[in-house]
């Protein structure tokens, strides 16, 4: 019986924790490889304020864009992001494409 308490406590938890994710209100990430000439993306819901931070070993392209591809924010190729975006109402996402050809590892926190 007390090991059943536990499971179900835990995947309470673990369930608030998934759902929290699946707003994609919050990502980080460490350590992720890019791939040469390939691009990692993650959504996220405006309106609201979303700080991107980033680094790379490499310089990579870091972009905010909408869904139709319209750039709202273009850090260009950099090793580097550390700001704040206003999000307009609508659906966006945050890309960093490896535009060298070498694999790239980043580290990422974005969150709104």
């Amino acid at each position: 019986m007390k090991g059943t308490r536990w499971a179900v406590v835990f995947l309470l938890i673990l369930s608030v924790v998934a759902a929290g994710c699946l707003d994609n209100n919050f990502v980080y990430v460490k350590g992720k490889s890019v791939p040469a000439g390939e691009a990692r993306e993650w959504p996220f819901k405006g309106p609201a304020n979303l700080t991107v931070k980033l680094t790379s070993n490499l310089p990579v392209e870091v972009k905010v864009v909408s869904a139709d591809g319209e750039v709202l924010e273009d850090f260009g190729t950099v090793r580097e992001v550390n700001e704040v975006v206003g999000l307009p109402d609508g659906k966006w996402k945050v890309v960093v494409r490896n535009p060298g050809n070498e694999t790239v590892v980043i580290d990422v926190t974005l969150k709104t």
